[in-house]
């Protein structure tokens, strides 16, 4: 398999287990610490994850130190992709 085929493949493969889990229990919560040392492969998964209709009942929340992530950040650059998108998004700054 090629690099993109096999990225596919994992997304998928992740995309199935979270449905699979998901369906059995009603609520999950995904929690991701230190998102802003997360890399762009990683960040792709989960917009992958997240732009999947068919995963239910999942939250996904994800943790990061804004200060070490600057407008041109892959996680930042994500996000605003998201939002672009229409994905709801909530932000909570502690």
């Amino acid at each position: 398999l090629g690099g993109k085929e096999s990225i596919s493949r994992m997304h998928y493969a992740v995309r199935r287990l979270l449905k699979i889990v998901c369906s059995h229990f009603k609520g999950v919560v995904l929690f991701i610490d230190d998102l802003q040392w997360s890399d762009t492969a990683t960040l792709d998964l989960l917009k992958s994850i997240v732009l999947d209709g068919e995963i239910p009942s999942l939250l996904i929340v994800g943790a990061y130190r804004e200060d070490e992530v600057p407008d041109h950040h892959p996680l930042a650059l994500h996000t605003r992709e998201l939002e672009e998108m229409n994905v709801s998004i909530t932000k909570i700054k502690i």
